[in-house]
C-alpha cells in the first residue's frame, strides 16, 4: 500500500503509472514534480519502482470481498475474484502492462473487501468521535444505540435442529416424467414426477386438485410406458405422506403399497434408478441436510459445559447410571466426590427432585440447584437445595445462601431435567442401503452389551454451573441468623452404605492430544521462593504434564517457571524425589484457579515424568482417562445420540468471513428452549431465527470476535451474562427489548437497578453465554456422508466444508434468571410475579405458532 505520506500526491501517481516503462515518462515527470522538494520527487519516484515491479502472488478472495467469486486465468496463475477486482485486474494491466505490485495491491483493497470496509467504517468513527458529531445511531456518550443499526440491514440466523434428519433406505433420482394419477371415483389428471424411488416418489400437481395425507391413489407412469412395456394395466398403488404447498402447484410425496402382481416392477425401478443416477443426478437432499447438521453437532456437543446426567429406572426409582463428558465438563465429576472418591450425585437426584421439575409446564422442566461441601472430621458432607426447596423454607433462605457462599465450594447449577429412551441410541447414517461393508458396520444397532446397559435409561439430567465469583460475594453478603445453622441438617445428605458406580463416556471426536491423561486428585504444594507455599490438588496428570486447581485465585502467567512437591504421591515412592520439580505453567483460567502445566524440558530425566510414566505403566487397568475409555466400547456414541434427541439447548455459531465474524447459525434440540421461542415470535421464516437481542453494539465483532482471537481450542470456555428487558405491549423487536451485558455495567448498584426496574415494570430474562474457541471441523464423523455427497455433487460437498471450516466459535445459552433473581434478594412475591408472567408469555406464544 501507498504510504500515508505519499498520498496528498495519488494524482501524481495514478498519472504517472502508465508511463514507467515509456521514453515519455522523464518528460511528464520533471513536468508534474517540478514544484515539489528532491526528497519528495525521490520518494514518488522510488514508490512508482516499487508498483511496477514483476508480481508473481496468487490472489484468492474468497470468503473476504462482498460478491461472487470465481476463477480468473491469467498466464497460466488461477486467481479467484469478484467482478470488481476482474475489472480492477484489468484495468491494471493496461497501465503496466504486466501483473505487478501495484495490481495486487488495488484488486485486495478494493472497496468491497471486508477488510477495507472495516477500516473504513473505524476511522469514520474515530473522525466522528475526535469531531464530536455523532450519526443517528449513536448517542452522545459515543455508545451505539441499544439494538445498534444492524436492524436496517441485519439477517437472520439459520435455524437448525438437533439430529432433525432423516433417514432413506434407498437412493432417489430427480426425475421428471409424466404419469397420470386416478383417485376415488376414477377422478384422473395428469401430472408429473418431481422425483422417483423404488418405494415412492414426490410428485407435482395442479393448485386446483386437493389431496390429503393417506389418501390413496393409483399412478399410471405414461412416460416410462412410452418407452418401455410395463405391462401394468391398473396403475401402481401410492398412499399420500404429505402435501407441500408451492407457488403455483402442490408437492405431494407418496409411497408405494403393496400390489400382489406388479411384474417385476420393483426390479424395473431399481434397475432404471441405477443406470441413470449420474445421468439424472441423485436426490442428495436428505444425506446433504444430514452431513450439515451432524457437522454442527460435532462443534457443539465436545464443548458442553454442562454435564449430562443419565438415570436408570428400575422398580420405579430413578438412579444415576452414567455420564458424558467432555473436556469442560469433566471437572464436575471431581467436584461430586467426597473424602472417599464417591460420587455423591444419587443423593442429590432423587426422585422428589425429578418429580418437582418434570410436574412444571413446557419449557421449564428445570431449576436451580445450590450446593456446598462442609468438612467435619475428616469427612465431607454434601448440602443441597433447589429453588423451590428454599421458598418452602424461607427462614432458612438467607441461612443456607449466606453461610453456603462462603465456602470455596459453593455452587450454583441450572438442573434441567429431559426425557429419553434406549431407542434413540441408535442414528444410522442417512445413506441409502448399501453393499459398502464399511457402511454397513457403522449402521450396526449398538451391541448387545451396549443394548443391555441402557435398556432402563429413561432421563438425561443436565447439570450447568452457572455461579460466579460475583453471584457467590451477593449470596455470602446476605445476613442470616446463626442460631438457625443447626437447622440446614434438612438439606444435608447422608452418606450411602454401599456406593453407587456410575459409568463415564466421552464424546467421540477428533483429538489433537499427543498423549492420554488421567484422573486423579492428589495433593500439589506449588513452593514459592519467598516462603507461603500454595497448597492446589491435581484434576489430571500425563507423563508430560499436570492440570491444577487452586482454592484461591493465583498470580501465575503463562511462561513462568514454578517449583510443585508431591507430599501424598511421595509417600508411595522412595526411589524418586519428588519436590522441587520444576514445571512449565502453559495455561491459566480466567478466574486465575486452573492451571494447565508440563514439565520443563521432558527429554531430560525428570524425576516427576519418570515417576509419572512408571505410575501410568503399573496401574493402567485402576486409572481412569481423562479421555473417558469407557468399560463397555460403543458407550460413549450412544449416550451422545441419547443426548443429542433430547437436547433443550440454544447454541449458536460464530463464523469467520474475512476479517468479519458473523453469527448467522443457532441451533435448537427436541424442543425449543424460552428464548427460541421468545426471538421466534420476531422472527418471518421457520427455518430462520432473529438474533438481534444477543448483538446490541455489534457483540459478535466487538466482543465476541475479539475474546475468540484470544482464546485456543483447548481453553475452558469464556462466559458473558445478559439481561433482557422484554415489553410485551410494544411492536417490533427494536422496541420490545433491551439488553445489558455484563460488561455493560460499571457498578454493581446499576446492575441492581436495571434488574429492579424491569422487575417492577417489564419482563425479566437473564442468561449465561459459555463461548469457546473451535479448532478443525470433524470431518471424520460425517466423512462417509460427505463422501457420498462428493460422488454426486463434489461442488455441494466443498461447499460444505468451506462452511465448516469457517467456524471459530461456539456459543451455548443458558437460562439463569432464576438463579439472578434471587442472587439480588428480590422478594418470593416477585420471583413468583415474573415466573408466572414468563409462563403466560410462552404459552401465548405456543397458541400464535
Amino acid at each position: 500500500m501507498t504510504t500515508n505520506d505519499l498520498q496528498a500526491h495519488s494524482s501524481v501517481l495514478e498519472r504517472l503509472k502508465p508511463l514507467i516503462n515509456t521514453e515519455l515518462f522523464d518528460e511528464e515527470f520533471r513536468l508534474l514534480t517540478g514544484d515539489l522538494a528532491k526528497s519528495q520527487q525521490f520518494l514518488i519516484k522510488m514508490e512508482l519502482k516499487r508498483l511496477a515491479q514483476p508480481c508473481t502472488y496468487y490472489i484468492d478472495l474468497r470468503g473476504r470481498v462482498d460478491g461472487e467469486v470465481r476463477p480468473f486465468e491469467h498466464k497460466g496463475q488461477t486467481h479467484y475474484l469478484d467482478e470488481l477486482a476482474i475489472q480492477t485486474f484489468e484495468k491494471g494491466l493496461k497501465q503496466y502492462g504486466q501483473y505487478t505490485i501495484g495490481i495486487f495491491e488495488d484488486v485486495t483493497n478494493t472497496n468491497n473487501n471486508f477488510r477495507v470496509r472495516h477500516q473504513q467504517e473505524t476511522n469514520k468513527r474515530l473522525q466522528d468521535v475526535l469531531s464530536g458529531e455523532f450519526p443517528d445511531t449513536v448517542n452522545p456518550a459515543g455508545i451505539p444505540s441499544d439494538l445498534d443499526a444492524t436492524a436496517n440491514d441485519y439477517k437472520a440466523a439459520h435455524l437448525i435442529r438437533f439430529a432433525g434428519y432423516s433417514v432413506r433406505r434407498e437412493e432417489r433420482m430427480n426425475f421428471t416424467i409424466d404419469i397420470e394419477v386416478v383417485m376415488q371415483g376414477e377422478e384422473r389428471f395428469p401430472a408429473t414426477t418431481s422425483d422417483l424411488s423404488v418405494s415412492g416418489c414426490k410428485i407435482k400437481i395442479p393448485l386446483a386438485i386437493e389431496m390429503t395425507a393417506g389418501q390413496k391413489v393409483a399412478i399410471f407412469f405414461r412416460g416410462l410406458e412410452q418407452e418401455f412395456a410395463l405391462g401394468i394395466n391398473n396403475g401402481i398403488p401410492y398412499q399420500v405422506i404429505d402435501v407441500e404447498p408451492a407457488d403455483k402447484s402442490f408437492y405431494v410425496r407418496l409411497k408405494r403399497l403393496p400390489l400382489a402382481d406388479e411384474k417385476g416392477f420393483s426390479e424395473f425401478l431399481h434397475h432404471f434408478i441405477h443406470g441413470n443416477k449420474r445421468r439424472y443426478k441423485v436426490n442428495l437432499d436428505n444425506t446433504y441436510e444430514a452431513v450439515f447438521i451432524k457437522g454442527y453437532e460435532q462443534f457443539y456437543l465436545p464443548r458442553i459445559s454442562s454435564l449430562p446426567v443419565f438415570l436408570s429406572v428400575n422398580e420405579g426409582k430413578a438412579t444415576p447410571a452414567c455420564v458424558l463428558t467432555t473436556e469442560n465438563n469433566r471437572h464436575l465429576m471431581h467436584y461430586f466426590q467426597d473424602e472417599r472418591q464417591q460420587n455423591v450425585l444419587p443423593q442429590l437426584l432423587h426422585v422428589r427432585r425429578l418429580k418437582q421439575c418434570l410436574a412444571k409446564e413446557a419449557n421449564e422442566n428445570s431449576t436451580v440447584l445450590y450446593t456446598f461441601t462442609h468438612a467435619a472430621k475428616g469427612r465431607l458432607f454434601f448440602y443441597s437445595a433447589t429453588t423451590e426447596e428454599l421458598m418452602q423454607h424461607p427462614e432458612l433462605q438467607n441461612v443456607f445462601l449466606g453461610f453456603g457462599a462462603a465456602k470455596p465450594s459453593f455452587r450454583a447449577f441450572r438442573m434441567s431435567v429431559l426425557r429419553t429412551i434406549p431407542a434413540h441410541a441408535h442414528i444410522p447414517l442417512s445413506l441409502p442401503n448399501s453393499a459398502d461393508q464399511e457402511v454397513q458396520k457403522l449402521n450396526q444397532p449398538p451391541t448387545p452389551l451396549i443394548a443391555n446397559f441402557i435398556r432402563n435409561l429413561r432421563y438425561i439430567v443436565a447439570l450447568t454451573d452457572i455461579s460466579t465469583a460475583q453471584s457467590a460475594a451477593l449470596y455470602k453478603a446476605m445476613s442470616y441468623d446463626a442460631a438457625l445453622l443447626n437447622q440446614l441438617k434438612v438439606f444435608g445428605h447422608a452418606k450411602l452404605e454401599k456406593s453407587v458406580h456410575i459409568e463415564s463416556a466421552s464424546v467421540q471426536y477428533v483429538n489433537l492430544r499427543s498423549e492420554s491423561r488421567f484422573l486423579y486428585k492428589t495433593t500439589v504444594v506449588l513452593e514459592l521462593d519467598k516462603g507461603g507455599d500454595i497448597q492446589s490438588f491435581s484434576r489430571d496428570f500425563s507423563s508430560k504434564g499436570l492440570q491444577l486447581e487452586c482454592a484461591e485465585p493465583v498470580s501465575f502467567s503463562k511462561g513462568d517457571t514454578v517449583r510443585i512437591s508431591l507430599p501424598e504421591l511421595q509417600k508411595i515412592t522412595t526411589k524418586y524425589q519428588l519436590s522441587g520439580l520444576p514445571y512449565e505453567i502453559m495455561a491459566v483460567s480466567k478466574n486465575k484457579l486452573i492451571m494447565n502445566m508440563r514439565v520443563i524440558d521432558p527429554t531430560n530425566d525428570h524425576a516427576g515424568k519418570i515417576f509419572f510414566q512408571q505410575l501410568i505403566n503399573n496401574n493402567r487397568s485402576k486409572l481412569t482417562m481423562a479421555e473417558e475409555t469407557p468399560k463397555y466400547p460403543g458407550l460413549g456414541p450412544a449416550l451422545r445420540n441419547m443426548y443429542v434427541k433430547a437436547l433443550d439447548t440454544f447454541a449458536f455459531y460464530v463464523h469467520r468471513q474475512g476479517v468479519r465474524y458473523n453469527l448467522d447459525v443457532v441451533a435448537m434440540g427436541a424442543k425449543p428452549s424460552a428464548l427460541h421461542k421468545l426471538l421466534a415470535h420476531f422472527s418471518e421464516d421457520p427455518d430462520s431465527i432473529t438474533v438481534l437481542p444477543l448483538l446490541k453494539n455489534n457483540a459478535t465483532n466487538l466482543q465476541f470476535a475479539n475474546q475468540l482471537k484470544k482464546m485456543k481450542r483447548q481453553e475452558v470456555p469464556f462466559s458473558y451474562e445478559v439481561f433482557l428487558r422484554f415489553k410485551p405491549d410494544q411492536d417490533g423487536i427494536e422496541h420490545s427489548f433491551e439488553t445489558k451485558f455484563d460488561f455493560d455495567f460499571q457498578l454493581h448498584s446499576a446492575k441492581k437497578a436495571f434488574v429492579d426496574d424491569v422487575v417492577n415494570n417489564d419482563l425479566f430474562f437473564a442468561f449465561k453465554i459459555f463461548l469457546s474457541r473451535t479448532g478443525r471441523p470433524d470431518t471424520e464423523h460425517i466423512a462417509k456422508e460427505l463422501g457420498y455427497v462428493s460422488t454426486y455433487a463434489i461442488h455441494k460437498a466443498k461447499v460444505l466444508e468451506e462452511e465448516l471450516w469457517s467456524v471459530v466459535g461456539v456459543g451455548d445459552v443458558v437460562d439463569i434468571t432464576d438463579e439472578v433473581l434471587l442472587r439480588f434478594n428480590l422478594s418470593h412475591e416477585q420471583i413468583a410475579n415474573q415466573q408466572q408472567q414468563r409462563l403466560a408469555l410462552l404459552a401465548k406464544l405456543n397458541l400464535s405458532e
